[in-house]
């Protein structure tokens, strides 16, 4: 005996059963009595083979096959919901009602607009003036700032020389781009942006923002783009101006250091 299909066939019929029972009518339908005579008979049948193939019973006539009626399709039954375990809930802690309490209504006294009147506005009448006296201005006394530190240029040979001085050679501005490039500079030190300063400082100066801040400072006292010649060359001969690679920016420094005495 196959008890695995037995199993099966017993659900069967506890299911069918089941279902017979939801339905709520007295008798069965006919499809599901057919149907669970099926079953059964399934059932006494797997049972009935063991028992010859025993030897306990004796089949003295063959068995007559009963026709199985299929039963119409009817839906499948709704499976019953599983059992809702019990969830144990803490005591919630009392919490007393909240008593709303309405304010007392208070009559407001009504609002009375008070209207200003126009005020007139009436100039105030002006003191006379005293008589302006022009006062002479005293001669004010400048002192001339002191003449910057000498520069102590390297010994230097006639050719380089000749570099440093083609450095302060410029031709007259013809084009209107070049005659704006030549506006005035009343501050050295404040009339360069940062990239030129970075620029010259890595090139002419040896990478020393302390030596171009003073060669400008010095530069500012200067009255004149001659007197500052001089010194400008020893700047220019101790930092080796006249080296082919620095010597166009080179020019471009002193082209802006001669729009300081524009």
């Amino acid at each position: 005996m196959d008890l695995q299909q037995a199993r099966i066939l017993v659900r069967k019929i506890n299911s069918l059963f089941k279902s017979m029972e939801m339905d709520g009518s007295p008798q069965p339908t006919p499809i599901e009595r057919d149907l669970m005579l099926s079953y059964l008979r399934q059932l006494y049948q797997s049972f009935l083979d063991d028992a010859v193939d025993a030897g306990k019973i004796t089949v003295s006539a063959p068995l007559v096959e009963i026709p199985v009626i299929k039963p119409e399709p009817k839906p499948e039954p709704k499976p019953e919901p599983e059992p809702v375990k019990p969830v144990y809930e803490a005591p919630k802690a009392y919490v007393p009602p909240v008593v709303h309490i309405e304010p007392p209504v208070v009559e407001t006294a009504p609002i009375v607009e008070i209207r200003e009147e126009p005020k007139v506005y009436i100039p105030p009448l002006e003191p006379p003036k005293p008589p302006v006296v022009e006062a002479k201005p005293e001669p004010i006394h400048v002192t001339p700032p002191p003449p910057p530190p000498p520069v102590t240029p390297p010994p230097s040979t006639g050719s380089s020389n000749s570099r440093i001085e083609a450095l302060f050679s410029f031709k007259k501005a013809t084009e209107l781009s070049e005659r704006l490039s030549e506006t005035p500079i009343p501050d050295l030190t404040k009339g360069m942006s940062i990239n030129d300063r970075l620029l010259y400082m890595n090139e002419l100066f040896g990478r020393d923002m302390s030596k171009l801040d003073e060669v400008l400072r010095a530069l500012n006292n200067f009255p004149s783009l001659d007197s500052a010649k001089s010194y400008l060359m020893g700047v220019a001969a101790q930092f080796n101006w006249g080296d082919d690679e620095r010597g166009e920016i080179a020019q471009s420094f002193i082209k802006l250091v001669r729009r300081r005495f524009v």
